[in-house]
């Protein structure tokens, strides 16, 4: 059930974050139409002092997501001098332990 959640949150972030990009284009024309003689200048301000704080928060949100639901084989762990990460475990059959080709 986690990794359902996961993926839908993750996805619902990335439609928002991506609609709320196609405003602050249409916001940022907009305010570059009021003054001709800078709009460029105008544009980039805007555009960019929308889009970078934007997908800034969108990346810690996903990777808050991440950790406060993780996939099946996920889980925090605390690793020396690294702090609390998420880390994926595999379980291996014997074959792959001792290094033997499977057959």
């Amino acid at each position: 059930m986690n990794s359902y959640k996961r993926s839908l949150y993750v996805s619902m972030t990335r439609i928002v974050a991506n609609l709320l990009m196609l405003a602050a284009v249409f916001l940022a024309m907009y305010q570059a139409g009021h003054s001709p003689s800078s709009s460029l200048s105008t544009f980039c301000l805007w555009f960019f002092g929308i889009t970078i704080p934007l997908w800034t928060g969108a990346l810690f949100l996903t990777r808050h997501i991440a950790r406060r639901f993780p996939a099946e084989q996920e889980s925090l762990v605390e690793l020396p001098g690294l702090g609390r990460r998420l880390v994926r475990w595999r379980v291996l059959n014997e074959a792959e332990r001792m290094n033997l080709p499977v057959r």
